[in-house]
């Protein structure tokens, strides 16, 4: 039998923890707890590792639940002070994979109201703490999920992506965060954003934290070391020019390039023109996570209301309506550029920066809109093209405890074994 976890939660450990997320230095992890829930699950998991009876490898682990995913018996509010929907009567479909398979989700985890930004502040909940630099912002729009892990709360969490929510906070707190295939994990139960975007994404402190999790996200079975080790895998390093990527965060991904292919991993550098042509889409046509968001979001509420952040209403009222003629251009180029990045990788693997540039202070954004909407661009710019052509993309740490010193390795739709194939290679060199 495997072994447990070290990463599992015992019930005399939770008197511990509940007082840990009490305290002023972490409360903006959550916006709430299910504290009854997840003691009967800790139980059951205890009851489960006395008696040797294992139900996968996430059994007895805590998995933090970004707040846009229904959890029994809360309303789920998706970050904001303005919607909320009735106490949920059933867990959303994913958290329910979770509990089948002896996890134990806990939440709702703080997040950017509405899963709007890359930012991850919350003004009606408090900041989730970037667990690398309280001062710096955390990332969003899955903030919480990611502080829960950066902080040690949990070595497990989900989150959600439509731009680059789960990578982004990966990426500024020195954790891994996967963009799946769109479709890989149900969607029942999540507070969407952007339909044609929108997907859940496992966050963990290593890659094998995240294939655990997407196997039981994905009801896949979960490869043996073995089988991971013996896939061949080619990663090719596109032409980065006009991304505006610092000169920092180039440094650090030729040194690690230069770690990489020192170890043996094969890497190319070509250019792989769809990616520059989709950063020129949305520079010249506005993006497609714009429209959606604010089409979508307005079902919910009411924008002009005064208590949505003022960021997220700054953001979605410069979201101006597109003309139809203008959407249906978007989303031809979406799928031309889609089918350009598999002809053009037949197979081969991307690797990349996750993020352009280090975060900025809190402080440095907070207050001021301008800045804000600055920041949220560059935190975004390269994850973006990635989601809208529907890479699945692995997002991992080259040094754990420095922000936005990430990589991420990225394939053509549906190619998801060999992305986090290909991952925990990576990280096997890295660590």
């Amino acid at each position: 039998m495997v072994g447990w976890s070290s990463g599992m939660v015992e019930l005399g450990d939770l008197a511990g923890l509940w007082q840990r997320l009490g305290g002023e230095e972490l409360r903006g992890i959550f916006i709430g707890l299910n504290r009854e829930q997840v003691e009967e699950l800790v139980a059951a998991a205890d009851a489960r590792r006395v008696a040797g009876q294992k139900l996968s490898a996430i059994d007895g682990q805590i998995v933090a639940i970004k707040g846009n995913i229904a959890l029994k018996g809360r309303a789920t509010t998706a970050g904001s002070a303005v919607y909320a929907t009735e106490i949920e009567a059933e867990n959303a479909a994913v958290v329910q994979q979770v509990i089948e398979a002896g996890g134990i989700p806990i939440g709702p985890a703080n997040m950017t109201e509405f899963a709007f930004s890359g930012i991850g502040l919350n003004p009606h909940y408090g900041n989730a703490p970037n667990g690398l630099d309280a001062a710096l912002i955390p990332g969003g729009s899955s903030s919480g999920s990611a502080a829960a892990i950066s902080n040690g709360i949990c070595d497990l969490a989900i989150g959600s992506d439509t731009s680059g929510s789960t990578r982004v906070p990966a990426a500024f707190q020195g954790i891994c965060g996967y963009r799946a295939t769109m479709g890989r994990y149900p969607m029942e139960g999540v507070v969407p954003l952007g339909a044609s975007l929108d997907v859940l994404g496992p966050m963990a402190r290593t890659v094998d934290g995240i294939c655990a999790l997407d196997a039981v996200m994905s009801g896949k079975t979960l490869p043996d070391n073995k089988d991971v080790e013996e896939r061949a895998f080619r990663l090719v390093v596109p032409d980065l020019e006009g991304l505006g990527i610092s000169a920092e965060i180039m440094e650090m991904f030729e040194h690690c390039i230069d770690t990489l292919v020192a170890a043996g991993i094969h890497i190319v550098r070509r250019d792989l023109r769809p990616i520059l042509k989709a950063h020129l889409l949305f520079s010249e046509h506005g993006t497609l996570v714009s429209v959606e968001a604010r089409e979508q979001i307005s079902q919910f509420v009411d924008l002009s209301k005064d208590q949505i952040d003022p960021q997220i209403k700054a953001r979605l009222e410069h979201a101006l309506p597109m003309t139809p003629k203008k959407l249906a251009y978007l989303r031809r180029q979406r799928a031309v550029l889609q089918s350009e990045v598999e002809g053009q990788l037949k197979g081969d693997l991307v690797l990349m920066p996750t993020v352009p540039d280090v975060p900025p202070l809190i402080s440095e954004v907070e207050e001021s809109i301008e800045a804000f909407q600055k920041a949220n661009a560059q935190a975004l710019r390269l994850t973006m093209i990635t989601a809208f052509l529907n890479m699945p993309s692995l997002t991992l740490p080259v040094d754990p405890g420095k922000p936005s010193h990430s990589i991420s390795i990225c394939g053509a739709a549906v190619h998801d074994e060999q992305v986090l194939a290909a991952g925990r290679a990576v990280e096997h060199v890295l660590r």
